[in-house]
């Protein structure tokens, strides 16, 4: 029969090694979450800084483009952007998929989306997207969007999703496709493929 000492000192014993257990774990799910978090930065730092990039490079390319008064007359509306278009490929000329959308970028944007995608709104969500899509857009690096083809709207669950752009760019979502489109020069600027999954 365990006596009063001994059963106190078997508690104490195993409250220690329960203690032990649970500080040695801890520290690892802290350190999970803390390079979650640094993975997480490090991804929107990224991301920015190739955006910002770009838009050096878009910005170089006004310089020299024609300037566009403001006007509601389509066809100066259109050169204008043929002629930024223009100047961004020439200084963009080695440009290639994956330039903004690195492996890294595009598999936290699938990430990102997919929670939304596979969601209690997912269905709805594809559904918008199908909605106004054109058949296909190809996907070519500072190829202009093929003029006449809808600008499918991306459904605001996915937009909060994603990282903010600048008012020069967009997100638009072909198909299966995530596409960043430079809204001035019409351009594609890159592209995920299979982001809807």
């Amino acid at each position: 029969m365990m006596t009063a000492s001994r059963l106190f000192a078997a508690v104490l014993i195993a409250s220690a090694c329960a203690a032990g257990r649970l500080t040695a774990q801890t520290p690892s799910t802290a350190q999970k979450a803390v390079q979650k978090i640094n993975a997480n930065e490090a991804f929107q730092q990224d991301f920015k800084t190739r955006i910002d990039k770009y838009l050096e490079v878009r910005k170089q390319a006004a310089k020299d483009a024609p300037s566009l008064k403001e006007t509601k007359d389509p066809a100066k509306i259109k050169a204008a952007e043929d002629g930024l278009a223009l100047k961004i490929r020439v200084l963009r000329t080695t440009a290639r998929p994956g330039d903004i959308f690195t492996p890294e970028i595009s598999a936290s944007f699938r990430r990102m989306l997919s929670p939304e995608l596979k969601g209690k709104d997912g269905p709805e969500t594809k559904e918008i997207l199908k909605d106004d899509a054109p058949k296909s857009v190809p996907l070519k690096v500072n190829a202009k969007y093929p003029e006449g083809k809808p600008l499918p709207s991306v459904p605001s669950n996915l937009l909060l999703t994603l990282p903010t752009l600048p008012e020069e760019l967009e997100y638009r979502i072909i198909g299966k496709h995530l596409i960043l489109r430079d809204t001035g020069a019409d351009i594609i600027v890159d592209y995920i493929p299979n982001v809807m999954k």
